[in-house]
């Protein structure tokens, strides 16, 4: 079959499904205000007084506030042993001791010729995690990157975990390589689904009013329990999480967070490969200082 040129059309297929769904949908605002009218009659006639567990509810309307305090705006410095100037390299062998990893984080917060150096007083938390060797840094790197997922981290994980042979060169794929299977929903399609797919969440929720408020108000208590359970069963999962690495915090501008990390004791030279990080942030870090408490 040859090629040929040709304008865009709009799919009739989904001009067909707007249609019938519209041709319904057009008949809701004289139905629905006639139901309206009938309810507001009846409104002197309602009482509603709200549960014990309701009125518990509202006084725990300030965990929302809690919440949102827990997510706070700072920055986050890292150091790996493959960082240009930060690990030592010989040969194929890069490591990065314990002790040089704490005087770069230090020589940063002393760093004038970077724009982006903090100022201001500050929150700070400092993050190791060590090995005597490669293998030793990749076993402590695994189970903390699932939880702490910081990019460098995860790029030195993957390198530390990546098998070279310097004699085996695999076959390349050609260019351009295929990838793996994705829905294709670029836009137009994206934004025409999400359209159609509200107008017949509409049509959905009209085909459910054979149903009584008493049938409706039973099926919500199910599915509110059943979110509940799933919730619950989530935050346990993620709870339990495992892993060690060495923790430091202190407050104050940067050179004051600078003398005081100089004057730490991190682990010694033994702890031949290490990453790090320091987190900064005018407000408290309190949960990452609980997290890695």
């Amino acid at each position: 079959m040859s090629w040929t040129k040709g304008m865009l059309h709009w799919p009739a297929s989904t001009g067909t499904i707007h249609t019938r769904a519209s041709g319904v949908l057009g008949q809701l605002h004289d139905s629905q205000s006639g139901a309206v009218a009938r309810l507001q009659a009846l409104a002197s006639r309602a009482q509603y007084r709200p549960t014990p567990i309701s009125q518990a509810a509202a006084a725990l309307e300030g965990l929302r506030g809690e919440l949102d305090r827990l997510l706070v705006t700072g920055r986050c410095l890292t150091v790996t042993p493959y960082q240009h100037g930060v690990g030592q390299h010989q040969g194929n062998q890069y490591s990065l001791a314990a002790p040089n990893a704490v005087a770069t984080l230090v020589a940063k917060l002393q760093d004038g010729a970077d724009p982006l150096l903090p100022t201001g007083q500050l929150h700070a938390i400092a993050w190791l995690v060590t090995g005597n060797s490669e293998t030793a840094l990749a076993d402590a790197l695994a189970p903390l990157c699932a939880i702490l997922p910081l990019p460098e981290w995860c790029a030195a994980l993957r390198r530390l975990s990546a098998h070279n042979d310097a004699m085996s060169k695999p076959t390349a794929a050609k260019v351009p390589r295929w990838k793996a299977d994705e829905p294709l929903v670029w836009d137009p399609l994206r934004s025409t689904r999400s359209l159609l797919g509200a107008e017949l969440a509409q049509l959905e929720s009209l085909a459910q009013g054979t149903s009584t408020p008493i049938t409706q108000l039973a099926i919500l208590a199910e599915r509110r329990a059943a979110r509940l359970a799933e919730l619950q069963q989530a935050l346990d999962q993620l709870a339990a999480i495992h892993g060690q690495l060495w923790h430091w915090q202190a407050q104050g501008d940067a050179a004051s967070l600078a003398a005081q990390l100089g004057q730490s004791s991190p682990p010694d030279h033994s702890h031949s490969m290490t990453v790090g990080a320091l987190l900064l942030s005018p407000s408290p870090l309190t949960f990452w200082q609980e997290l890695t408490r």
